[in-house]
C-alpha cells in the first residue's frame, strides 16, 4: 500500500498544485475533500446501490501512463450524495473547464475525462469547486489532499 502525502490548504494552493503536477504521466493520483465542522468520514464507493452514500464528498484525480509515447487523458471522479446532477448543473460547477462528462450516476457519482493539456491548477480548481458545491456539511474553508505516488 502506498503511504499518502497529506496536504491541507485553503487560498494558498501552491503545494497542492505541485502535488498534482507530481502525479502526471501515470505516476499516481490525488484525492481532495473539503474539511467540515463535524467529524464525518470521507464518502466511499457504493457498489451495490443498496443504501445512500454518506460522508464528505471526495474528488479523485487519476493520471494515465503514456501509450506508444503519447500522453493519455486523465480522469477525475467525484463521489457525492446528490444523485444525478444534469448537464447544466455540472457545467456551472466546472466553471468553464473543458472536461468531458463520462458518467453522472445516482450512486457512483461523476466521472470526467481531463484533456492532456489541462494545467494542474485547472484540475485543482475544479476539484475544489466540485467538492465544495456538493458538500452536505458545514465547510471550514480548507481542503485536505492525499497524494499517492506509484
Amino acid at each position: 500500500m502506498t503511504t499518502p502525502t497529506v496536504i491541507t490548504f485553503s487560498d494558498d494552493r501552491g503545494a497542492a498544485v505541485a502535488a498534482i503536477d507530481a502525479v502526471s504521466g501515470g505516476r499516481g493520483w490525488c484525492n481532495v475533500s473539503p474539511n467540515v465542522e463535524e467529524e464525518v468520514p470521507d464518502m466511499k464507493v457504493n457498489y451495490f446501490g443498496l443504501r445512500l452514500n454518506k460522508g464528505v464528498t471526495v474528488a479523485s484525480f487519476v493520471t494515465a501512463t503514456p501509450r506508444h509515447g503519447l500522453a493519455q487523458p486523465s480522469t477525475l471522479g467525484v463521489l457525492h450524495s446528490r444523485s444525478r446532477l444534469g448537464k447544466e448543473r455540472i457545467a456551472t460547477m466546472l466553471g468553464g473547464a473543458p472536461f468531458v462528462t463520462r458518467q453522472d450516476h445516482n450512486t457512483r457519482g461523476l466521472l470526467f475525462e481531463i484533456p492532456v493539456d489541462t494545467s494542474a491548477e485547472g484540475v485543482l480548481t475544479a476539484m475544489c469547486s466540485l467538492t465544495k458545491a456538493l458538500c452536505d456539511y458545514d465547510f471550514t474553508g480548507k481542503w485536505t489532499m492525499s497524494q499517492f505516488l506509484s
